[in-house]
């Protein structure tokens, strides 16, 4: 699920356009269930019971861009059923920070000022963060179907394509050998406009009890964001965390 968060902080914390890797296809053959796939994925990480005692915690790293030289402190808070807040502070430029939560998602940035996601980039919030979501259960998830063999990371995948309720396609790509999810592909929402991104997730690691990945990879229009776990904790998050800054709560009062 962390992965799922880091995604979200990098595309709305940041705003910046995707940029595509591509994927070797492999020649056709049997391909197993999509939910299949999905089911192995969620035991690998430690099962059900697991994902959703994870919904509530503490996640800090690393967020950096390497290309430009940039490196800054990354926290991420959660707390169920499905609320979360993205802090990341870069040096010179200051901090952002995304909230969410299944009836309000908003972002502040040097960049862009306050704002209110609302729309298609919000459906992509959503699908990212409730945990049911996450697993891709039907609720949210109108269809999987296992589409090809491709590699991301020098590891086979299976690529699985999901429809989503809210109208949305991406793609999975779950390992063959471990299981774990290592990739995903989308078409995301932004002020920005329609953008194609790609997340690869790497360095899986037992934190509390749970596999998580401690490096996620985003590409964006060519840029590529790095979010690195270093810790990980189960307790309760200060409820100040989740208190909408005053640009926001104007906002709300200006709708």
């Amino acid at each position: 699920m962390w992965n799922k968060k880091l995604k979200a902080a990098g595309c709305a914390a940041l705003a910046l356009a995707v940029g595509s890797v591509v994927a070797e296809t492999a020649t056709e053959q049997d391909l197993p269930d999509a939910r299949s796939l999905i089911e192995r994925h969620i035991e690998a990480l430690g099962g059900r019971e697991a994902i959703l005692a994870h919904s509530e915690g503490t996640a800090k790293g690393e967020f950096s861009m390497p290309a430009v030289g940039i490196t800054g402190t990354l926290m991420v808070a959660s707390r169920p059923p499905a609320e979360q807040v993205v802090h990341i502070e870069l040096p010179g430029m200051g901090e952002m920070q995304t909230g969410f939560s299944p009836e309000l998602a908003w972002s502040v940035d040097p960049f862009m000022g306050p704002r209110l996601i609302e729309g298609e980039e919000f459906d992509s919030l959503l699908e990212s963060t409730v945990p049911a979501a996450v697993m891709r259960d039907p609720e949210y998830v109108l269809s999987a179907t296992t589409v090809e063999q491709a590699e991301f990371l020098d590891q086979a995948c299976y690529r699985v394509r999901l429809e989503w309720r809210s109208g949305r396609e991406t793609h999975d790509c779950y390992a063959l050998e471990t299981g774990l999810l290592i990739a995903t592909q989308s078409l995301e929402k932004s002020p920005m406009g329609e953008m194609e991104a790609l997340t690869l997730l790497d360095e899986y690691r037992e934190m509390e009890g749970f596999l998580v990945p401690t490096v996620t990879r985003l590409y964006i229009m060519g840029q590529e964001q790095v979010m690195t776990l270093t810790e990980f904790s189960l307790d309760a998050p200060d409820p100040a965390l989740f208190e909408r800054p005053p640009p926001i709560q104007t906002l709300l009062e200006d709708r």
